[in-house]
């Protein structure tokens, strides 16, 4: 597994990893690090409910627990894009492509431009900081805690965004394990550096930003009838 190194944003970061991959944008990217990145770029509604899915079938909840869970879960993550949304158009910052590429110009004697970078994945049309993917992860990681009483269950998901033939509607898909909700929730952050369009400040501030609008919402939405 994957484990991000935790330090202060750089674009020298980004552009080390974060690259299309081809001449004239290598990247350092590991095989499983590509993996991770291709992994989770799926929507996080999507991959979420797919992921609480199976823990509820695991777990043999009944019709209601299954009711208070995904209404919980959804709930917060539609929560969880307004604060992001929100949080973007605040600080207006701008994306590790525009960065990279104008480094010669952004004052900063450690950072040199590259015109022709190419991050692996497209770079959606909104500021980077908080990245919404992370927001995401974080808040489905505390509702999905705060639901069954512990962070440390283990699962396993499957994505739609792998490459043909590795995905969740393949014969043969490939699973990626995990032993605890955030485990998933910092892999599924960390992707957003993988793939090039987020700074790690993006994705650690978001994945913190999620939790707390997680545990907002299990507090005070569809309380437990006692």
């Amino acid at each position: 597994m994957f484990v991000a190194r935790s330090t202060q944003p750089t674009s020298n970061e980004i552009k080390a990893v974060g690259g299309i991959g081809d001449p004239t944008t290598p990247t350092t990217r590991t095989e499983e690090q590509t993996e991770i990145g291709l992994f989770w770029i799926e929507s996080s509604p999507l991959a979420w409910n797919r992921l609480a899915r199976s823990v509820s079938a695991r777990k043999g909840l009944d019709l209601w627990e299954n009711a208070r869970l995904f209404g919980l879960l959804n709930l917060a993550m539609a929560d969880g894009y307004v604060g992001s949304w929100e949080t973007k158009y605040h600080y207006s910052f701008w994306r590790p492509v525009t960065a990279i590429r104008e480094g010669d110009a952004d004052g900063n004697p450690h950072t040199s431009g590259d015109p022709n970078w190419t991050p692996l994945q497209l770079t959606y049309p909104m500021p980077d900081h908080d990245s919404g993917h992370a927001v995401q992860g974080g808040v489905a990681a505390e509702v999905l805690k705060r639901f069954f009483g512990a962070d440390r269950i283990r699962f396993r998901a499957c994505s739609l965004t792998l490459p043909p033939g590795s995905t969740c509607d393949d014969p043969s898909p490939v699973f990626r394990s995990y032993g605890s909700f955030s485990q998933a929730a910092d892999e599924n952050a960390v992707s957003r550096i993988l793939i090039g369009i987020h700074f790690r400040r993006a994705v650690e501030e978001g994945t913190r930003h999620g939790r707390r609008i997680g545990r907002w919402a299990v507090a005070h939405f569809l309380e437990p009838v006692k």
